[in-house]
């Protein structure tokens, strides 16, 4: 099965969950491969209308993915660490984040008085849909690919949140598998890496991070596994699992 470079319009703002500082939601400035896979599958069963068996047996389709990058004016940002700074690009997060991204105000109402509830507020962050593509690698059925014309990405699409639409699809190769499998390029490259890659003791510039393997065919989904990554644009020597 052949590789695809993907690239997606973003449509409306996006919320792509991250961290939680009391009442503000920090969206990353990446979306994750297990999150993009999570957005294709509920999309295609959407356009198949599966059931929820159907969705239990689905589960690995579109399964081999990276993650993906925002695209601005023709050129895809990808990610690296620079004295310990990590950047987009050559952007900094902090440069990323103050041209493209805002942060939106709500509260949760209480149903019989109509007022806001006490110490409901919260903050969400938001990348805002100014000219961004979203690129990023897919092994797939491209015909099953081609069927996903718009999806929602990272959750709260009940609020005008989340839509991309499908913009490009290309077969393309793709020297480092971008989910699964031993990677022996890694070693030798001695470049930042795209794709968070499974810690095992080994050194590396850039940071760690816990990530959870989630079960996406719940109502809320549930965590299946977690683990300790190296994370994007860190640089490591030796061969892991990565996604």
């Amino acid at each position: 099965m052949s590789w695809y470079k993907v690239t997606f319009k973003q449509i409306q703002p996006i919320h792509l969950g991250y961290k939680k500082h009391g009442v503000i939601n920090e969206t990353r400035v990446f979306i994750t491969g297990q999150m993009m896979w999570g957005a294709l599958v509920n999309a295609y069963g959407r356009v198949k209308n599966w059931n929820s068996d159907e969705y239990e047996q689905n589960q690995t389709l579109f399964e081999n993915i990276s993650c993906f990058y925002p695209m601005i004016d023709n050129e895809v940002l990808y990610p690296k660490f620079e004295e310990g700074e990590f950047y987009l690009g050559n952007y900094s997060e902090n440069e990323f984040r103050k041209n493209y991204t805002t942060t939106l105000l709500s509260t949760a109402i209480n149903p019989n008085t109509r007022n806001a509830k006490d110490e409901s507020l919260h903050e969400l962050d938001v990348i805002l849909p100014n000219n961004i593509y979203w690129v990023g690698y897919v092994q797939c059925d491209k015909m099953k690919l081609e069927e996903l014309k718009e999806i929602y990405i990272g959750g709260d699409s009940r609020y005008g949140l989340g839509l991309i639409k499908l913009e490009e699809i290309i077969e393309e190769s793709y020297a480092q598998n971008p989910i699964k499998g031993k990677i022996e390029e890694y070693s030798s490259l001695n470049t930042s890496i795209t794709n968070f890659v499974k810690f095992n003791n080994q050194k590396f510039e850039g940071k760690l991070e816990i990530l959870a393997e989630f079960d996406f065919n719940k109502n809320r989904p549930k965590v299946v596994e977690s683990g300790l990554y190296i994370s994007v644009g860190s640089k490591i020597k030796g061969n892991t699992d990565v996604r």
